[in-house]
C-alpha cells in the first residue's frame, strides 16, 4: 500500500510545511555532521565518503523540488531551515553544537543550495569546507565560486528579516535596535558597511571582518554566549528536568563563560533573543551566568569555584518550571494566586534539583542558590528564612547579577526602556541597600561605569556605543562611534572605534532610553 506524501501514515493528520521543515532540518544536521566526520577520516574519493555524498544529495533533492532552495543558517544560537527554526532535542543537541562549531570556525552563518547541484560540485564544496585553516568567511565564498560551486555556497552572514519587511524588526524598541547594531559591528567595519547582498532571499553575504573577530574588545557578543544558549536549551527543557539532569552537563555549558571571564571578554547582556517565553528563560539564565561568573573572577575565585558558581547561576530559576502553568499574566497584572505561585519558585527549584540530580557538594550549592537568590538578610524577600539564617555568598552574588540582568530585559514596557547605565544606576542607588557593597564593586568592575551596549555622548558631540570597559580607567571605555562630532554622519573611511576613549576626551553623559529614538538605526544591520 502506498504511503501519502512525506511518509505520513493513513488516517494521521497531515503534517504542515513547518513540521516537514523541522524534520528535514534535523535530518540535514545529522547528515552534515556525519559527512564532516567521515571527510576528516578518509579522502574525499573514498567510497564511504562518496556514498555519504550521494545520500546527502538524495535527501536534498525532494527538499529542493518542494521549496526551490535549501537555506540552513545559524542565527542567535538557533538553526533555521528556510526560515523555520529547527528544534533542539536532547537526542540532537550534539548535532546542533557540532554544526554551530563548524560554522563558527569558518566564520560563516550557514549554507545555501539551489536546484541543479551535482555530485562533482558537492565534492568540490566539501573539499574546501574541510580546510577551515585555509578558507574562512568571504575567502571560502570566493574559493567556492572559483571552483564552480554555483549551486551550493556558504552564507557569510544571514538574517531572518529583509530590509523592507514588515516583521518584528519594524516594531523594535530603540533599545532592541541598538542591541542589534552592537551584535553586528566589528573592528574593521562601519555601520554603513552592514549590507545584505540578497535581502529578498533573507540570506546575504557581507565583507570579511564579520562579527566575531578575534580582536579584543570585540564588536560582537562572544560566541560563548551562543554556545551557552544551545546548552541551556538542552539542560533546562521540561523533559530534561523531569528525566534527570547531570551537574557535569551544567558545568560543560558554563565552561566557555568561565574561559571568557579569564580572557576578559566583554559582558554584554543579550537583548535580542527575548521573543518567546522559552527564549527569555534561556537567555536570562545565560545572561545571569555571564555576569555572575565575571563578577566571581574579579573576586578572585578560582576556576573550580567559578564552575560551581556558573552552574548555580544557570540553574537559579529552574523552579519557575514547576509554577509556570499557574501564571498567565505579566508581573504588573499578577493576581494574588499568581504572586504566591511566583514566590514559591525558589523552594520548588531547590526541590527539583534535589530530585533530579545526584546529591554532591555542587548540587547542594546549586540548591542553596536556587532557594536563596530572592531572600534577604533582613528577613524580607522570599521564601521567608528562619532567624539567623545566613544567605550563602554564591546566592548573594547571583542575586546581584540576576537583578542587573532583570532590570534591562524584563518583558514589560518598563523593562524595554531601561538602559544598561540606567540598570547600573538603580543598583548603586535606590536598590543598593539590598546588596553587599563588595558585590556591587565586583559588578562595576565587570561592566564598568558605562556597561557594554550603552549609548553615550562624548564631549565633542559624538555618539558611541560602549563595547567593553577599560580596566585601567572605567571612565574611558572602549567604544564604537555611531556618529561623528555634533552628531554628523561618519565617512566610511573614518576610524569608528576608540580603544579606549583617548585621554583628553571624555563621556559627557550616558543617553537615556528616550534619547535612543533620535539615533538613526537600521535593524537589518545585524
Amino acid at each position: 500500500m502506498s504511503m501519502p506524501q512525506g511518509g505520513e501514515r493513513p488516517g494521521a493528520p497531515p503534517r504542515t510545511v513547518e513540521d516537514r521543515h523541522r524534520e528535514n532540518g534535523l535530518n540535514l544536521l545529522r547528515r552534515l555532521t556525519t559527512l564532516i566526520r567521515l571527510g576528516r577520516a578518509y579522502q574525499i574519493e573514498n567510497q564511504v565518503v562518496q556514498r555519504q555524498l550521494e545520500d546527502f544529495l538524495g535527501i536534498i533533492a525532494p527538499m529542493l523540488a518542494e521549496t526551490g532552495e535549501v537555506v540552513l543558517v545559524f542565527i542567535d544560537s538557533d538553526f533555521y531551515l528556510n526560515g523555520i527554526r529547527i528544534p533542539v532535542k536532547a537526542s540532537t543537541v550534539k548535532f546542533h553544537e557540532g554544526m554551530m562549531h563548524e560554522f563558527e570556525q569558518r566564520k560563516i552563518a550557514g549554507i545555501k543550495l539551489v536546484p541543479g547541484i551535482k555530485l562533482e560540485e558537492l565534492n568540490a564544496f566539501v573539499a574546501l569546507f574541510l580546510k577551515p585553516d585555509v578558507f574562512q568567511g568571504t575567502g571560502l565564498l570566493e574559493a567556492c565560486v572559483a571552483h564552480g560551486c554555483d549551486h551550493i555556497l556558504p552564507a557569510v552572514h544571514a538574517t531572518t528579516e529583509s530590509p523592507d519587511s514588515g516583521g518584528e524588526s519594524g516594531t523594535m524598541t530603540p533599545m532592541e535596535k541598538m542591541s542589534l547594531i552592537y551584535a553586528g559591528l566589528s573592528s574593521s567595519r562601519s555601520a554603513n558597511d552592514l549590507e545584505l547582498s540578497d535581502p529578498s532571499a533573507g540570506l546575504g553575504v557581507v565583507p570579511s571582518g564579520a562579527a566575531g573577530s578575534s580582536e579584543s574588545p570585540r564588536g560582537a557578543a562572544p560566541k560563548s554566549f551562543s554556545q551557552a544558549m544551545v546548552g541551556a536549551r538542552s539542560l533546562l527543557t521540561t523533559t530534561t528536568l523531569q528525566g534527570g539532569l547531570e551537574m557535569r552537563h551544567a558545568k560543560r555549558v558554563v565552561q566557555p563563560l568561565v574561559d571568557g571571564a579569564f580572557a576578559k571578554e566583554p559582558v554584554v547582556v543579550g537583548l535580542t533573543t527575548l521573543g518567546r517565553h522559552d527564549e527569555y528563560t534561556y537567555a536570562h539564565a545565560v545572561n545571569v551566568t555571564l555576569v555572575a561568573v565575571t563578577m566571581g573572577h574579579y573576586l578572585q575565585m578560582d576556576r573550580r569555584a567559578l564552575a560551581d558558581l556558573g552552574a548555580a547561576a544557570l540553574l537559579h530559576d529552574v523552579g519557575k518550571a514547576a509554577v509556570a502553568n499557574e501564571i498567565k499574566n505579566r508581573l504588573e497584572d499578577f493576581t494574588e494566586e499568581e504572586r504566591a505561585a511566583a514566590a514559591r519558585h525558589p523552594l520548588e527549584g531547590a526541590k527539583l534539583l534535589a530530585e533530579s540530580t545526584a546529591l554532591n557538594a555542587t548540587t547542594l550549592r546549586c540548591m542553596r542558590v536556587a532557594m536563596e537568590h530572592h531572600a534577604n538578610a533582613d528577613g524580607s524577600g522570599y521564601p521567608a528564612l528562619p532567624p539567623r539564617w545566613r544567605v550563602s555568598m554564591l546566592a548573594r552574588l547571583v542575586a546581584v547579577a540576576d537583578c542587573f540582568v532583570s532590570l534591562q530585559t524584563h518583558r514589560s514596557e518598563r523593562g524595554a526602556e531601561i538602559t544598561p547605565s540606567g540598570a547600573l544606576g538603580m543598583m548603586l542607588g535606590p536598590l543598593s541597600a539590598k546588596f553587599d557593597p563588595a558585590l556591587l564593586w565586583a559588578l562595576v568592575q565587570t561592566v564598568g561605569f558605562y556597561p557594554p551596549g550603552q549609548l553615550v555622548e562624548l564631549d565633542d558631540g559624538s555618539i558611541a556605543i560602549v563595547l567593553a570597559p577599560n580596566i585601567e580607567d572605567l571612565a574611558r571605555p572602549h567604544v564604537h562611534l555611531i556618529t561623528g562630532p555634533k552628531r554628523m554622519a561618519l565617512e566610511t573611511s573614518e576610524a569608528v572605534e576608540l580603544r579606549p576613549i583617548p585621554r583628553g576626551m571624555s563621556v559627557l553623559r550616558a543617553l537615556k532610553a528616550e534619547d535612543y529614538a533620535e539615533i538613526s538605526v537600521r535593524p537589518e544591520a545585524a
